[in-house]
């Protein structure tokens, strides 16, 4: 179980890497639908390191939902 607790970890550093090199370069084609897989793939990740360290799974709130509540 450690062993892929550390695979989780990182797994989910590489995807922050990755996530915050996009944000510096919004220009990229296929930047929306990038971003949206890293942000799920990122919450799936979190889900299972809280999984595996007991702790209770958070609801998520799908990104249509989230966009809801912006001023617009």
């Amino acid at each position: 179980m450690q062993q892929q607790t550390l695979e989780l970890r990182t797994r989910l550093r590489i995807v922050n890497i990755e996530h915050s090199r996009l944000l510096k370069e919004k220009t990229s084609q296929g930047w929306f639908a990038r971003m949206g897989e890293l942000k799920s793939e990122r919450r799936a990740l979190m889900a299972q390191l809280a999984g595996s360290r007991g702790l209770p799974e958070v609801a998520s709130v799908p990104p249509e939902a989230a966009n809801q509540n912006t001023p617009g």
